[in-house]
């Protein structure tokens, strides 16, 4: 018998519409069904899209779905502006040409496992869901502005225009979720100011666009969490002025796009934690500049790549939970500035790479590039204990935290500390150490950085340590005065430690004292004048020249003779020199407590 020609496939789907049943063309060999070979397809299982679009039209205010298995539909199947009571169901279907649904309204679109030339929804209304779920599209699929009441389900599909726009559904309001779950993009993705209720995942899909934008969801709203488990992309993944109700989630993703932002969510809202870590990587750019994060932002274990700008870029971020960079490999900079961590900004067991040049031990303090910058931040606690030292400075400049949770052995060659308050030190350490950690300043002396670590280890009882750094910041201080000037500060730390040690004045007065004794006693001097005087002494007669302002009447009646004169002159100008430091001291550590 010779199979019905096109004429009894269409009777076939007009009587199966009528009864509200289903017009299957399978012939239950999977291989033959297979809709990627749908252009083979013969005339038994071929159907006109304009019988297709009179059938529809004619339906009127029917119910029951039109629903259709495994035939292929030749010319473009126009159904703009249509408004239909009933669903549209086309599974393991073959489309020649684009399916047009322009401005149209139908309870529900189901194109399940089908191969489609293109699909246009643009401004359509669906009550329920739109199923893509395993189809492939070579073309553009269009549902921008389209208002749909269920989900958009384009799971484990393939959708292909390479270099042009594969996906738009910007400004789309989608009820339900929308899914792209394994599913492979060639081309650009537009959700750009879309709504989407439910939940969008973007776990396991690949969005593919190389050296250009892979993803644009600027502004999207997600009612619940978004989902990018292991997210590939070739592109930019752009969620700029996004919001989320829930987690952003990137866990394994791959962003990969080298020569700029590989993931952007500057100024971005997320509602619970941001999650780009167990396996994140990023070759570009990741910026969350500006964004609210309410919960913790975690990085744990990413490795981070960018040779053009910052591998991380947090400035001005507000994370209302902890910002866990732990374990993570990162090679280019890292900013935090003015950002906002509630909790702690943990950096723990992380290892930091210079994108360029590594900086040698040669390299001068000052000319040592910046890796981590943390200038102006505010955070409960920040812990620097990197896996090894970063290839490059630290700036922390004008930085607030609770608690310094650092270690000497992975301090970077520069660090930039001037205006850095923490109200402690997670480990203090050894005071010498400390003072050398202050010496990494890359601008030279600055006195805030000695100052702040003196009233930590006040706060923490530690006085003796306190002054040995006020002692350091005054020696700092004196490495840059003119040569001039240097002399008196050099007497000053002699005498008295600049006042911080007090103690080494009586040992000057003690030295001295011993000095004239001995020289007075063995050597007297003559009565000053012929009215007999006290009897000599040669303690008191050196107390008398080394005590300015006490006179005992010995340094009046006797004069040194000879050679020994000049003793008695430097006795005199030694206490003087002790008296003035010892004032100009103990007056900068009484000013400075």
């Amino acid at each position: 018998m010779r199979p019905p020609g096109p004429a009894e496939s269409e009777k076939q789907v007009r009587k199966a519409f009528l009864a509200g049943a289903r017009a299957d063309f399978g012939v239950g060999d999977p291989a033959v069904d297979d809709p990627a070979r749908g252009a083979a397809w013969g005339p038994d299982r071929t159907l006109r899209a304009d019988f297709l679009k009179k059938l529809i039209e004619e339906a009127g205010e029917r119910r029951a779905p039109l629903r259709v298995v495994g035939a292929r539909i030749t010319g473009p199947l126009e159904l703009e502006y249509l408004e239909l009571g009933y669903s549209l169901s086309f599974s393991r279907c073959y489309f020649d040409d684009e399916i047009d649904l322009h401005d149209t309204r139908l309870r529900r679109l189901n194109l399940r496992d089908s191969r489609l030339a293109g699909l246009n929804g643009s401004q359509m209304h669906v009550d329920g869901a739109i199923v893509l779920h395993g189809t492939r599209v070579d073309g553009q699929v269009r549902l921008d502005s389209a208002v749909i009441g269920g989900g958009l389900l384009v799971a484990e599909a393939v959708l292909r225009n390479p270099g042009k726009v594969a996906l738009r559904a910007d400004r789309a309001r989608i009820t339900g979720d929308l899914s792209l779950r394994e599913t492979t993009v060639e081309g650009r993705t537009v959700l750009r100011d879309a709504r989407v209720d439910g939940v969008l995942n973007l776990g396991l899909a690949r969005l593919l666009n190389p050296g250009d934008e892979a993803l644009d969801a600027a502004r999207i709203r997600v009612g619940s969490d978004l989902q990018g488990d292991g997210l590939y992309a070739e592109g930019m993944a752009r969620f700029s002025g996004a919001e989320t109700a829930g987690l952003f989630r990137m866990a394994a993703a791959k962003l990969h796009h080298p020569d700029g932002i590989a993931l952007e969510l500057y100024q971005a809202k997320i509602g619970a934690d941001l999650q780009c870590y167990q396996g994140f990587e990023a070759d570009g750019q990741v910026r969350i500049t500006g964004a609210r994060i309410a919960g913790h932002a975690r990085f744990d274990g990413a490795i981070l790549r960018s040779a053009t700008a910052e591998a991380l870029d947090a400035r001005y971020a507000d994370i209302g939970g902890a910002a866990r960079c732990r374990d993570m490999r990162v090679q280019g900079p890292i900013r935090f500035g003015s950002a906002r961590v509630a909790y702690d900004l943990d950096f723990r067991n992380t290892v930091l790479a210079a994108s360029g040049p590594v900086p040698s031990a040669a390299t001068p303090t000052a000319s040592v590039p910046n890796i981590l910058f943390l200038g102006h931040l505010r955070a409960a606690e920040l812990t620097l204990l990197f896996a090894a030292p970063p290839e490059g400075g630290i700036h922390i400049r004008n930085a607030r935290v609770g608690v310094l949770n650092d270690d000497p052995a992975t301090w970077p060659p520069r660090i930039s500390l001037d205006g850095f308050v923490y109200d402690r030190i997670a480990e203090p350490g050894a005071v010498a150490g400390r003072i050398g950690w202050l010496r990494r300043e890359g601008a030279g002396y600055r006195p805030g950085p000695y100052e702040q670590l003196a009233v930590v280890y006040r706060r923490l009882g530690l006085d003796g340590e306190a002054r040995r750094v006020l002692l350091a910041k005054q020696r700092a201080r004196r490495r840059t005065l003119s040569i001039a000037a240097r002399p008196w500060g050099l007497i000053q730390d002699a005498a008295v430690g600049y006042g911080y040690r007090p103690e080494r004045a009586l040992g000057w007065l003690a030295a001295l004292l011993i000095t004239g004794m001995i020289v007075f006693g063995l050597h007297h001097p003559v009565p000053s004048n012929s009215d007999k005087g006290p009897p000599f002494n040669a303690l008191i007669y050196s107390l008398d020249l080394l005590l300015p302002v006490i006179n005992f009447g010995q340094g009046r009646a006797y004069v040194a003779t000879g050679g020994y004169q000049w003793v008695a002159y430097l006795l005199t100008a030694a206490g003087w020199i002790l008296a003035t430091t010892i004032a100009a001291g103990v007056a900068r550590a009484v000013n400075r407590a």
